[in-house]
């Protein structure tokens, strides 16, 4: 055995183990914080945090003006309160070993308050916090392309990254479960949305019509896209002013 070759070239040795995936909304919670931002928003943000729920993939943003305790623990009891409001309870919450965003007093009196079990990966090892720091590629990435593209000034990077997620909880997300039509033809999967919006709900009313439960993209736009305000009536200067 050369020790000398064990000190020069270690690495680590990465065990990925598949686990099934949770079948209610929201029993794990994935998170995870960004940044900083190299310019930050024009409302003086340089982070945001991530909650994607296990089951549906659907991805909840926050944009931070900073990554303290304190910070981090509001936009998760928002986040919370939403949960509560559609009746579901987090019951496992899975992030990294961040001591000033996760790792506090703070954070760990919320969850506690609310039953859910407390779950950080070991120290330096980022790789089982995957679904979150994945998700933080995805979203990076479709905010930055969305930036590129419309030459936006970086400080709406905050409102790409709003963007992103949005899309993304509307987008087919192949890890989610698939459906078979009646002739066996494999329907596209469904969105982290309609994922969500139907869980424990009828597929078909009363009289056997599917019950569509699709995002409507009506109101999509692209984003960087040219638009005017309309400046209101009393703050206008006479008649013949824009």
């Amino acid at each position: 055995m050369c020790t000398a070759c064990i000190r020069a070239k270690h690495k680590q040795n990465i065990l990925k183990v598949k686990t099934k995936p949770t079948t209610k909304p929201f029993e794990i919670i994935h998170s995870d914080v960004c940044g900083p931002f190299s310019t930050p928003t024009s409302t003086g943000h340089h982070y945001y945090i991530l909650f994607i729920h296990d089951c549906t993939r659907y991805t909840s943003v926050w944009v931070l003006p900073d990554e303290k305790s304190r910070t981090c623990t509001s936009a998760y009891q928002s986040f919370q309160a939403r949960v509560d409001s559609m009746g579901y309870e987090v019951k496992q919450f899975r992030c990294d070993n961040g001591h000033g965003e996760y790792d506090n007093k703070n954070f760990r009196l919320v969850l506690t308050a609310h039953g859910t079990t407390y779950e950080p990966c070991p120290p330096y090892a980022h790789h089982m916090n995957g679904i979150a720091e994945r998700m933080i590629q995805t979203i990076t990435e479709t905010a930055r392309s969305m930036m590129i593209e419309s030459q936006a000034p970086l400080a709406f990077s905050g409102e790409a990254v709003n963007t992103a997620a949005y899309i993304h909880q509307r987008t087919p997300n192949e890890g989610l479960t698939k459906r078979d039509d009646h002739d066996g033809y494999q329907a596209p999967s469904p969105t982290p949305y309609e994922m969500l919006q139907s869980f424990g709900k009828p597929s078909h009313d009363n009289d056997g019509n599917e019950i569509s439960y699709q995002a409507p993209l009506h109101h999509l736009r692209r984003f960087g896209c040219y638009a005017s305000r309309l400046i209101p009536e009393p703050q206008c200067h006479g008649k013949f002013s824009p």
